[in-house]
């Protein structure tokens, strides 16, 4: 179920190729467009909460790309990413992608680059991210990527159309994460697979209690950060740190124990945690569930290792429908 066949732009409902029409000619899905970009959402009005986070990401689209950057520096820079490279593995070269929360696009411009045949639609409700993804998008030409700009909880999508749906980072910054997450799973196709991250209640621990020293001291604690300390870090890249770690306008944490059932009954079932990284394994391949005592054990590693984690306590759980 690849993208042979398919011209961009295309629609993300039916994968019908729309030219340039102001709606798709298969299934009349309707947008507004910016170039290849297509907005669903146009100006209509949205949940007060979600359009302060919008407001957010168009002063800091997080992650931003470096200046130059091209499709060859984004496959480097992404194969040095383990977990890209696992993730990029375990993802069939014909698979339907789906992307949601994908910001300024780099990880589903890396899987549309990484395989042509794969047809990758990267969705986002911040107009600013998305206009600096497409520009890339075109600058790379990637034309196996299709952006979109709709609300996680109005998709123009159909439900259990991809093969692996990646939501990573979006719905704990959503008013209701449960329901965002439920709208996440809908996408799932049967026997696919979802990666889901969010910020864990044990794994977010340090972080919480930075930010919190952070805002008596009126300014982040840099000694405290890992990422704040690093010196290959330009100043800019600190700058949309802080923003988006310190001064994010709406965050939920999750605990892993209110998650697993949660999908269980959204019908996704366990595969995998992340943290901890695949040892030989592929990413999509099974492991045991853990149980009570193993949740705990996971959550102690993970509240330890934010001590010095990069992801400032953002977890992934695997888990694919029947």
């Amino acid at each position: 179920m690849g993208r042979i066949g398919l011209e961009h732009p295309f629609c993300p409902r039916c994968f019908a190729s729309i030219g340039q029409a102001a709606a798709c000619p298969s299934c009349a899905l309707p947008f507004d467009r910016s170039g290849a970009l297509l907005d669903v959402l146009g100006s209509r009005a949205r949940e007060r909460r979600a359009e302060e986070v919008e407001r957010f990401y168009t002063k800091s689209p997080f992650p931003g790309y470096a200046p130059g950057d091209d499709g060859a520096s984004l496959l480097d820079r992404s194969r040095r990413a383990p977990f890209l490279v696992a993730l990029d593995a375990a993802i069939a070269p014909d698979a339907r992608v789906l992307d949601l929360g994908c910001g300024t696009a780099q990880v589903p411009a890396f899987l549309a680059l990484a395989a042509s045949h794969r047809t990758v639609v990267g969705i986002d409700g911040c107009r600013e991210s998305l206009a600096h993804a497409e520009e890339f998008r075109a600058r790379a030409v990637v034309d196996n990527l299709q952006l979109v700009r709709a609300d996680l909880f109005d998709l123009p999508v159909e439900p259990r159309s991809f093969q692996v749906v990646i939501s990573r980072g979006v719905v704990h910054h959503t008013p209701d994460p449960d329901d965002a997450i439920a709208k996440v799973a809908e996408c799932v196709a049967p026997g696919g697979v979802l990666v889901l991250g969010w910020y864990e209640t044990a794994g977010r621990l340090f972080h919480c209690a930075r930010r919190a020293l952070g805002r008596l001291r009126g300014q982040p604690i840099r000694a405290l950060d890992p990422l704040l300390r690093r010196r290959d870090m330009d100043d800019e890249k600190k700058r949309i740190w802080i923003e988006d770690q310190y001064l994010h306008p709406l965050e939920h944490i999750l605990p892993l124990p209110h998650v697993l059932p949660l999908l269980d009954s959204l019908g996704l079932h366990w595969i995998r945690s992340i943290p901890p990284a695949t040892r030989g394994e592929g990413l999509f391949d099974p492991t045991p569930r853990p149980s009570a005592m193993g949740i705990r054990r996971l959550q102690l590693a993970w509240a330890l290792r934010g001590l010095n984690d990069p992801d400032a306590g953002l977890v992934c759980v695997v888990a694919r429908r029947a």
